[in-house]
Formats: C-alpha cells, structure tokens, sequence
C-alpha cells in the first residue's frame, strides 16, 4: 500500500463525492488531511467519520480572491506536503444559452482556484519537497453538448498542470493530474430524473468497455500514489481512471 506516513496534506471540495474519498484514502496511507470547503456543516460530517485525530478542516470559499488567501494562509502555516485541488462544479447549460457570468463562475472554481491557491502554498510547499494534484476530467479532451465552460475549465487545468511541473521542478514540487472518468458520485448518482439526464448517462455508460460507472474509492489511490515518495519521478502527467470510457468506440452493438 501507498505510505504517506505523517505527511500533511490539504484536499479542497472534501465535503463529500471524490474529496471525501481521497481524504479518507490518504488517512488510511497514514496522512494528516486538512478538509477544506465552503459547506462548514458537511465539512463537520466528514470529519465525524474519520478516525479522531486525523483531520483539520478550514472553511473556505474559494470562489473568494480573499478566501483563497486566507485558506493558504491557514493550510501553509504549519508546512505542507501536498495539496489535492477537487473542488469543482459541473453545471451543463446549451452553448446558446451560457452566460458570461456562468462563464466566469465556473472557470472561477474549477481553474483560477486551483492556480491562486497553489502559487500561494509554493512556499509552504518548497521545504517539504511537496507535491500538487490537480482533479481534472475527461471532458478535458471529450467533447460533448452543455459543457462549453466545464471542459474549457479542465483543458486548461491539464495544461496548467504541465507548465507548473516545469516551473515548479526545481523547488523540488512535482504536479500532476487525475482524470476521472464517469465516477458514480452521490450526485451524480441522484441526477435530476430528467429524460436528458437519464439518456445522457445510458449514452456515457454505453460507452464504457467496462460498462459501469467508476466509484470515487477507484479514483483516490491514485491520487494519494502521485502524493507520495513512491511517485518522485512523476510530473506533469495527466493520467486517466475512466474504465476506457476515453479510448473510443466500446463496441458494435449489443
């Protein structure tokens, strides 16, 4: 098993779907995990039902220039081995109907984040020769209808990705991403009931050689290996946990 013995660690969107369960993977690798996101009472929950002692959690919003700072301010006072940046959101709205401020709410999470929170924890980062881990998606590079702002958003993570691994690699901090394919999320599984939502999902999973939606449990262990010693000669990779649901075509018909 991966070992993070006593590193800390801070995992933004750790309120519940894939950040709790790369919170709650990086605890069994023995890591201290600091939760961050902006659902205080959901943050708590989280914290209930992981053992005592192995968790720090901070609020933030981290659509807040002023959030941001403050977070990295508290995350990166005490030193830091690893940042995970989950938090996201994934709205699906037609192209013709997007608006500038959707635009700008949705790149404002799911990369300018990611961006001003990591170049603020560089220099709690650099001692510890630590490493960042960017959650970014398939949709980076799959094009699909409704998600103009969601897959500009992750493309552009993955390329941020690889020019902070150059810029980054001699303080000695290594930065990577994971690719999460269709993962069965707590919200992604209740959906909306729509007949959109539904056919959607048929189509992805259709899609999908192994013919199920992944599982966040599926996701985390390798997100906790590119945070660990084990990973030192991994950066600016972008590695995919997508059941092939990326390579192509599944098949020919049932």
């Amino acid at each position: 098993m991966t070992k993070l013995d006593g590193k800390r660690i801070l995992v933004t969107g750790a309120a519940g779907g894939l950040g709790q369960a790369i919170a709650a993977c990086l605890i069994d690798c023995s890591a201290r995990v600091v939760l961050s996101d902006r659902d205080a009472a959901a943050l708590e929950a989280v914290r209930r039902g992981l053992p005592d002692g192995s968790t720090e959690i901070i609020v933030a919003d981290l659509l807040s220039d002023a959030g941001i700072a403050a977070l990295a301010e508290q995350a990166g006072a005490a030193g830091l081995d690893g940042l995970v940046n989950c938090a996201g959101m994934y709205p699906v709205t037609p192209l013709e109907q997007l608006s500038a401020a959707e635009w700008d709410h949705v790149l404002g999470l799911n990369l300018r984040a990611p961006f001003l929170l990591s170049q603020a924890l560089i220099p709690a980062l650099e001692p510890r020769r630590g490493a960042i881990v960017n959650i970014s998606s398939t949709a980076s590079t799959l094009a699909r209808p409704g998600i103009a702002h969601y897959g500009a958003s992750k493309a552009a993570l993955n390329q941020l990705t690889r020019l902070m691994a150059v810029e980054l690699a001699a303080k000695g901090i290594r930065v990577n991403a994971v690719l999460p394919g269709v993962i069965g999320t707590p919200r992604v599984l209740a959906g909306d009931g729509s007949p959109e939502n539904v056919a959607e999902m048929k189509a992805k999973v259709a899609r999908i050689p192994q013919r199920r939606l992944g599982e966040p449990k599926e996701v985390a262990p390798l997100v906790a290996y590119l945070l660990s010693d084990e990973a030192s000669y991994v950066t600016g990779a972008l590695m995919t946990v997508d059941g092939g649901f990326s390579l192509g075509i599944a098949s020919y018909g049932e």
